[in-house]
């Protein structure tokens, strides 16, 4: 029996979880949702993360936990020896979880908000107005974490982290994806690097890029 169960789709945020799981070399199964009957509406999905959103993992006693950033970041602390996470004792500590929640809470809602203007009105003249605002916002968000990869290979310096598999997930997302090419250099070099991970290159054959 496996250890952990991943609720998923494509191109949605379980890409980090996903390879976060490969990481930590545990037994996982997926359970991919189908988002066109609108399965994550179901009362059985709804049980396990009562948003309707995706991903959820099944934790080894069976209970439920959701949020991408959240599940990232329980896994990288269970399991220490992976070396994905900072000791709360380490002075990387503070930018791990700077960073973390910076993409969770800043960058992250900033895609919501474009991929689905329609779930921030009630008025649907607006839907085009927010995409719009939020594309605008994606760059400076973005340049940012460019700026903060200018010194060092990582996120965290010299430190690999969950840090910089999240960003990678996020990179994907970005439309069109030649002009992020473009614009960000950094993160496009630290994405990279991160896609050539054997557990990330694994997790994107269930999530292909936009191109």
């Amino acid at each position: 029996m496996a250890t952990y169960t991943l609720f998923w789709h494509p191109r949605v945020s379980s890409l980090a979880p996903q390879a976060v799981l490969e990481e930590v070399s545990v037994d996982y199964d997926m359970r991919r949702i189908d988002l066109e009957s609108r399965e994550q509406k179901s009362e059985a999905y709804l049980r396990i993360n009562p948003n309707g959103l995706l991903p959820a993992l099944l934790l080894e006693d069976g209970s439920p936990i959701f949020e991408s950033a959240g599940i990232v970041m329980y896994l990288a602390d269970h399991y220490p020896e992976a070396g994905l996470a900072p000791g709360v004792s380490e002075r990387d500590r503070a930018h791990y979880y700077q960073w973390m929640l910076y993409m969770a809470t800043t960058v992250y809602p900033t895609f919501s908000h474009y991929y689905r203007p329609h779930d921030f009105t009630a008025d649907p003249t607006d839907t085009q107005k927010i995409k719009q605002r939020a594309a605008q916002d994606l760059i400076p968000r973005w340049q940012i974490l460019d700026d903060a990869l200018a010194d060092g290979p990582w996120l965290l310096g010299e430190r690999f982290s969950a840090c910089d598999i999240y960003m990678q997930m996020m990179t994907i997302w970005y439309d069109p994806p030649q002009a992020f090419l473009e614009r960000f250099k950094n993160v496009t070099r630290v994405s990279a690097a991160v896609a050539e991970r054997p557990s990330v290159k694994k997790a994107m054959t269930y999530h292909p890029p936009l191109n």
